[in-house]
């Protein structure tokens, strides 16, 4: 039943929420399932954050490619809370990954033995790599299973594997993809703790939740659009073209905000903004000086997306493949999302490709496709897109710098994929941090 929102004294508060990536709407749609009065403000015309789809040349596309793990229980959570179905929205398929160089390739399927012996066979059986090279992964997972995953000090991933005996053939064919593709982080600055946390959520507690999801939408079809409508329709509401730009404190307590679109009074404010802006905004504010220090101390990392067009009869088998020695890390198949033909270049952190302009990327790409693939045709158009602030850059120590989640005082709450879940900048990430504030915030209004 929903609360009555009358208003008097007793009338449950209003609650403002700033920023419509994925934490945002984990946050908005918790709160509004649990009949809270939400309004949920975006600046950009479409909710989804660095996570959401425009439209290019006729295209609808993602401003960059994302795939979804089993192991993404919460971003499940939010999906059911909506009423979808996950056989809607994507296609789940084991383990499959493969990694091709251009003389050498490794791939490594997951079992369906129950979980965590499954990934042992995976790896002894796995293909591309020496009888020793299977021996030293194992033995590693095996002291990593024992540790529970976890760290008494935090360390490179690079430095890690090759206190490990790792190869550097390991490292490249298995490890640095994994690596990459989770933290958008390089391996000598990533934190082994955030790589080991995201290896035993995905590896350690069902050998479903090693399996990919592939999407078979653009990516604001699959959440934020059913999210929005969800908001409208349950007493919430959500505004687009709307940009935060200052909070007012009076009393230790926020007086009123003002936005684009004008200024008016908020009970609280959940900020689930990117870092950048949270910092900028809570600058002016007393009381925040240990997080303003340690937001300005994250960086950014980019993902640039080449979206390559060929003839439909183009396929890339498992719909994913990775490239090793070479500026591209992945190639992504949108026929699952009903694009036959449109394949996804992706690479991931930083490095000299982001000083190289349009063209010559372009060209650099397709030009190493060229390479793996030599009997596809020339693309018939691309288009490029870059995100120069994808993701915080995980690197070495960054746990000790994120914030909890929740009250950070004076009726401010926090989210976003860089507060403290453990996790790196991920869809699943953003969801768990929105979900937490939720939670939180939740709690606090019941207990006053």
């Amino acid at each position: 039943m929903k609360k009555n929102f009358t208003d008097n004294k007793n009338r449950t508060p209003d609650i403002t929420i700033a920023g419509g990536g994925w934490s945002g709407i984990a946050a908005a749609v918790k709160l509004t399932s649990e009949g809270y009065q939400v309004k949920l403000i975006e600046a950009s015309p479409e909710l989804g954050g660095r996570a959401r789809s425009i439209n290019v040349n006729g295209m609808r596309l993602d401003n960059g490619q994302h795939i979804l793990l089993g192991a993404y229980d919460k971003t499940l959570e939010l999906i059911r809370l909506l009423k979808l179905k996950e056989s809607d929205l994507f296609s789940r398929k084991p383990l499959n990954l493969k990694v091709c160089t251009q003389d050498s390739y490794f791939q490594i399927r997951a079992s369906r033995l129950p979980s965590p012996l499954h990934m042992l066979p995976a790896l002894l059986f796995a293909k591309g790599l020496t009888k020793k090279e299977k021996v030293t992964i194992s033995r590693l997972w095996v002291k990593m299973t024992l540790k529970g995953f976890k760290l008494n000090e935090d360390t490179s991933v690079s430095d890690y594997l090759k206190s490990h005996w790792q190869s550097e053939n390991t490292i490249k064919l298995f490890w640095e993809p994994l690596c990459i593709g989770a933290l958008n982080t390089h391996t000598k600055i990533a934190s082994t703790q955030i790589f080991l946390t995201i290896l035993k959520k995905s590896f350690t507690r069902s050998n479903k939740f090693s399996d990919v999801l592939l999407p078979k939408h653009c990516l604001s079809d699959i959440m934020p659009t059913p999210a929005a409508e969800y908001i409208n329709k349950n007493n919430g509401q959500v505004s687009t073209n709307e940009r935060l730009q200052e909070i007012s404190i009076e009393n230790n307590a926020i007086h009123n905000i003002t936005t684009s679109k004008g200024t008016y009074p908020v009970d609280h404010l959940v900020l689930a903004t990117p870092y950048q802006q949270t910092l900028k905004l809570l600058s002016p504010v007393h009381n925040q000086t240990t997080l303003l220090k340690q937001l300005q101390q994250f960086t950014a990392e980019p993902i640039t997306t080449l979206y390559l067009q060929y003839p439909d009869t183009v396929q890339i088998e498992n719909d994913m493949i990775g490239l090793a020695d070479t500026h591209t890390q992945w190639l992504i198949d949108r026929k699952s999302c009903g694009q036959p033909g449109l394949i996804a270049a992706i690479i991931s952190s930083s490095g000299d490709h982001t000083s190289m302009n349009k063209a010559t990327l372009t060209q650099v790409i397709i030009s190493e496709i060229k390479e793996c693939f030599p009997d596809w045709p020339e693309p018939q158009h691309t288009q490029l897109i870059r995100e120069k602030n994808a993701t915080f850059c995980c690197h070495r120590g960054i746990n000790h710098l994120r914030p909890k989640s929740g009250n950070i005082g004076q009726n401010i709450w926090l989210a976003g994929d860089y507060v403290d879940t453990g996790l790196p900048a991920t869809i699943e990430g953003a969801v768990s941090s929105g979900f937490e504030c939720a939670e939180k915030l939740i709690h606090s209004i019941k207990q006053n």
